[in-house]
């Protein structure tokens, strides 16, 4: 398990369909691009934000919305980029980062078969097998490529893993 002080991995391909102005309705389409962790984690501080599912109950209401409101404190804290990763599709992403009324402020990323979540040693465990491999709920502050906060949500709800338990840790 990946803990603070470690280096974060950067051998994980994760994809997003970045936000424009074109693209901007949730039913436009278009094409993912990587997220190449091996080039946006130095030198920078990037949030990543781990959710069960888009479109899932306490995600959509409690975890997600509260990144985007607050994304000016994290910006002004030195965050160069917020990352929201589930297992669901990119394009399932991005329609759910606009349906939450994220606009290009915040990453909504697809983390495939949950590899990240794995190699950070955090699967969300009791799913419906209809469901899939999940991630678990979990927010990680990054820095420089090192982990300078991980916090893994033990229950249900959104504690440690929240925005405002991130900005603290800023």
């Amino acid at each position: 398990m990946v803990q603070v002080g470690d280096k974060f991995p950067t051998d994980v391909a994760l994809t997003y369909i970045p936000w424009t102005p074109e693209n901007s309705g949730v039913l436009a389409c278009a094409i993912p691009i990587p997220y190449d962790l091996s080039k946006k984690l130095p030198g920078r501080t990037v949030v990543i934000v781990s959710a069960p599912g888009a479109f899932t109950p306490t995600c959509t209401a409690n975890h997600i919305p509260v990144f985007i409101e607050k994304i000016d404190e994290f910006k002004k804290k030195g965050v160069d980029d917020v990352v929201v990763i589930t297992t669901d599709t990119p394009f399932a992403n991005a329609a759910w980062g606009k349906a939450l009324g994220a606009k290009d402020e915040i990453i909504f990323a697809n983390d495939p078969l949950a590899a990240l979540s794995k190699e950070l040693g955090y699967l969300k465990s009791e799913v419906p097998a209809s469901f899939g491999i999940r991630g678990a709920r979990y927010a990680v502050v990054v820095k420089d490529g090192v982990v300078s906060y991980f916090g893994v949500e033990t229950s249900s709800g959104v504690t440690v893993s929240g925005a405002d338990a991130v900005l603290e840790a800023l």
